[in-house]
């Protein structure tokens, strides 16, 4: 038995997170952190053509954020705490995120199970 989850986008990286926990950096997200850092990830991803100053410009906009606080139905100060925790945990320094995450658009995550 087969089961093929296909994901997209945010929700990709957001799966992708979500089995990273279990190693440091990552595990010291909560999934509020985990949901906002895989947004930020992809945005970054969708403007790998821009150099890094502009990318960071536009990552961290307030428009940014906003769309952001409105996707998840968090409010806008929920959002400032996320990116602030986010810095002090070391994701993101001066409008930069510093782990990066590069992610193929071809993943397919599959989970097999052995039929006894």
């Amino acid at each position: 038995m087969e089961l093929n989850i296909p994901v997209n986008g945010a929700e990709r990286i957001y799966v992708m997170l979500g089995m990273f926990s279990i190693f440091p950096p990552y595990s010291r997200l909560d999934n509020r952190e985990k949901k906002i850092l895989s947004e930020l990830y992809y945005i970054n991803s969708e403007l790998k053509q821009l150099n890094d100053h502009r990318r960071g410009q536009i990552i961290f906009d307030y428009d940014t954020r906003k769309e952001i606080a409105q996707k998840y139905g968090l409010s806008m100060n929920s959002v400032y705490n996320v990116f602030s925790s986010l810095k002090k945990k070391g994701f993101i320094e001066d409008n930069t995120l510093l782990h990066k995450l590069d992610y193929e658009e071809s993943v397919l995550i599959q989970f097999k199970k052995n039929e006894r």
